[in-house]
């Protein structure tokens, strides 16, 4: 339920916070006094695109809030908790947004920042807003269908209807392009194949270039290497002049004269550490020569390998190292190839594809078929209430000229207006007034079978007046009983058979407007009641006729 709503900067509104209570409540007031104004900042806080023009002339930020109470275990109240968004007061919910000359915002949830689509997705648990040309789209085809798959229950499998349709269609377009595209898949098949076929033929492993490179460069050099080796260890240790007989010489020297100073031991000591360290490279360099690979038809095979390799990246136009990923990328793409230029597999995915598609509409049309009948006899009940005694609503569910996004079903509503008048298309028949009050009784009709706890209307009750006006006002409080019930009104009749009443007005002169709202009470009440019924004289008889809607209202 709607409990409070905050609003700054908002168009006409510097300034209002109002607390709404549950029931039947009404807003009335002059056209143009800023009625819509508060439905705007309503949608706006569930969601509603905003522009920089919404704002109040000579600000550059506006702000909005509203606050509601949310019941445990509704939509949602579950999903608040399945986003972790729930507030330590589990009943309160607290809805913000910000808005700035930019024409950007910010939004938060219980105080948290949150993404407009969390907002707008929320709001739907939260309140439906019906304008005021409701009752123009009752005739179009679209919205029919809509709201019988709304009380059917039915909107989750409507979608899953239009996702399997839009798979149908891409199941077609895919065999579609493989068939026109037969001659440029086999050729590209063809220098795939090929592509393919030279590769495994080579069968380059990861890493292999670089340790083949690493190879051939050792076994090229191999006779330097060699030398190099047999010549470091000769001049260290086996030569005739080799340095390491002549530095121990020296460190035994160097001993015998640390008797007398001790800086001479100290000397030793280091040239003998040296001499330790030329000892172990000599060991390394005899090793390495004996290690060196001589081996000359190992270097042919070498280079004869890197040479294939070479030539096929020269090929393919890639580096050498990247021949292995070019392997893998090709197999994908033949892989890929092959499912497109197998039209028998495309053509038993199309088949499975349509199949999918008539299951899950064979299954919305029967969740249409069995709600048709409910809705037609709910909706005619309503007729009765709304001065339409007689009238007879009816929800035809025929078969389709063809399968389409939305199902299998032609939905089209009619209506009877009179006993005796034979059933004709809603949108061919009903007048202005009718379509007001036939919207109404299918609305209130859904709004009971929903689950969303508020219900704004917004003068649905345009072109109807007198006894069919206190007929709605007395279904709006009556609905009121069942949900929170908000209505945007110009009717005196309906006005007068709410629970809770508000008057919005204007203030202040040209260059400083703004939009105020007012509490009713039953004296204030009564003089709003009777200016919308006299107009801008009000007398005495007005005010008579005044209470006694009033009283009407309640008996």
């Amino acid at each position: 339920m709607l409990h409070w709503l905050s609003i700054r900067n908002f168009v006409l509104v510097e300034t209002l916070d109002i607390e709404f209570g549950s029931g039947f409540t009404v807003l009335t007031g002059e056209t143009g006094a800023g009625k819509s104004i508060l439905l705007d900042a309503i949608g706006l806080v569930l969601g509603d695109r905003f522009e920089a023009r919404q704002l109040r002339v000579g600000t550059d930020r506006a702000d909005i809030a509203a606050g509601f109470i949310v019941a445990q275990n509704s939509p949602a109240h579950d999903w608040l908790v399945e986003h972790d968004l729930l507030d330590d007061d589990a009943d309160a919910l607290t809805l913000r947004r910000a808005l700035d000359a930019s024409g950007k915002s910010r939004a938060w949830i219980n105080g948290h920042p949150a993404p407009l689509a969390q907002l707008a997705e929320l709001g739907a648990l939260l309140l439906e807003l019906h304008g005021q040309h409701a009752h123009q789209s009752l005739s179009q085809s679209k919205a029919q269908r809509h709201w019988l798959d709304a009380y059917a229950g039915a909107l989750p499998q409507a979608d899953a209807v239009r996702d399997a349709w839009h798979a149908w269609r891409a199941a077609q377009q895919t065999l579609d392009d493989a068939r026109q595209a037969q001659e440029t898949l086999v050729a590209e098949r063809e220098r795939l194949t090929l592509r393919h076929d030279d590769l495994q033929a080579l069968a380059m492993q990861d890493g292999e270039w670089e340790q083949l490179s690493s190879r051939q460069n050792q076994l090229a050099h191999a006779e330097t290497l060699l030398t190099t080796a047999r010549d470091g260890a000769d001049l260290l240790s086996e030569g005739e002049m080799a340095l390491l007989p002549q530095l121990h010489h020296l460190v035994q020297k160097l001993r015998d004269a640390g008797q007398y100073d001790p800086a001479f031991d100290a000397l030793a000591q280091q040239i003998d550490s040296a001499a330790i360290d030329l000892s172990e490279a000599a060991r390394t360099l005899r090793d390495a020569a004996r290690h060196v690979d001589l081996d000359p038809e190992t270097l042919a095979a070498t280079e004869a390998r890197l040479t294939a390799i070479h030539d096929l990246a020269r090929k393919y136009r890639v580096r050498p190292e990247d021949l292995p990923t070019l392997t893998a990328d090709t197999a994908q793409a033949l892989a890929r190839l092959d499912q497109a230029t197998d039209l028998a597999a495309l053509e038993q995915a199309l088949a499975d594809s349509e199949r999918r598609y008539r299951d899950q509409a064979q299954k919305l049309s029967q969740q249409r078929r069995r709600a048709a009948r409910e809705l037609a006899d709910a909706v005619t009940s309503g007729l009765a209430a709304l001065a339409m005694p007689g009238g007879r609503f009816d929800v035809a569910v025929t078969p389709a000229a063809q399968p389409e996004s939305q199902g299998l079903d032609h939905i089209e509503f009619g209506i009877s207006a009179h006993p005796g008048q034979p059933l004709a298309p809603l949108a061919k028949v009903a007048s202005g007034g009718e379509l007001s009050r036939i919207a109404l009784a299918l609305l209130t009709v859904l709004a009971r079978s929903g689950s969303v706890p508020t219900l704004i209307f917004d003068e649905i009750d345009t072109g109807v007046g007198g006894a069919v006006g206190h007929a709605i006002g007395q279904r709006l409080r009556a609905l009121g009983g069942e949900k929170q019930v908000l209505c945007v009104t110009h009717l005196p009749q309906v006005a007068a058979c709410a629970h809770h009443h508000y008057q919005v007005s204007k203030e202040g002169d040209d260059a400083h407007v703004k939009c105020c709202l007012a509490v009713l009470d039953p004296a204030t009440r009564a003089e709003e009641i009777a200016r919308m019924l006299g107009g801008a004289t009000v007398t005495a008889k007005t005010r008579a006729h005044a209470r006694e809607l009033l009283d009407a209202a309640v008996s």
